[in-house]
């Protein structure tokens, strides 16, 4: 169950290389009706550590009003800030919908706009491996089996890089990897601009 915050906490923004997103339709693998839009952004250590310190006052406030309301201490679940693979990772998810008791329907969407903060077209899809700003809101939630925790609730997404579908310079940083000196594909072009020098070789053939 989610705890009752007595106030809208404030946003925290964070931004970063996400690894995995779902962003433009809800991850329905786990939450089958609604689904729930999903980002993990890879930070900077300074960063994960921002983003403690500006949650730790808040966090301990909603402990102690849970643990003050059951008259005994809680377990605590893990916070959604993780290190993986060398990376340190902050979840940030959003359900998709949800239904009230009375039966009423709210559908949610996730809020997105680009670099010059105008609203991102619909048909643009948000891949791994694109370079983001997240706001998001904390908020707590108790159960007895998992005991008091925090979910990081995603309130928009500012997009500063676009990666594609495929296995772009982008994307390679979400994996983990690094610019390194050794073999280069394409004699050190990207493969768009590898393209790109065809289509104009072959347009200057043309005119000969």
């Amino acid at each position: 169950m989610t705890v009752k915050a007595r106030k809208k906490h404030d946003i925290i923004r964070i931004g970063g290389t996400t690894k995995f997103c779902a962003l433009n339709e809800p991850n329905k693998r786990f939450k089958k009706e609604y689904g729930e839009y999903q980002c993990e952004v890879i930070v900077t250590p300074e960063l994960a550590e921002q983003v403690k310190k500006q949650l730790r006052p808040v966090y301990e406030q909603e402990l102690k009003a849970k643990q003050d309301e059951l008259g005994k201490e809680v377990k605590k679940a893990d916070v959604p800030i993780v290190e993986k693979d060398g990376q340190i990772i902050i979840n940030t998810k959003l359900k998709g919908g949800h239904k009230t008791k009375e039966g009423k329907e709210f559908i949610f969407n996730v809020a997105m706009y680009d670099a010059a903060l105008q609203p991102l077209p619909k048909d643009v899809q948000v891949w791994g491996g694109s370079k983001v700003n997240v706001s998001f809101r904390p908020h707590f939630w108790y159960t007895d089996l998992m005991g008091f925790g925090v979910r990081f609730e995603i309130a928009a997404v500012q997009v500063l890089e676009l990666a594609n579908g495929g296995v772009s310079e982008q994307s390679a940083e979400s994996f983990g990897f690094t610019a390194e000196e050794g073999y280069v594909a394409n004699g050190g072009e990207t493969l768009d601009s590898a393209f790109d020098a065809e289509e104009t070789e072959e347009t200057l053939t043309a005119n000969f």
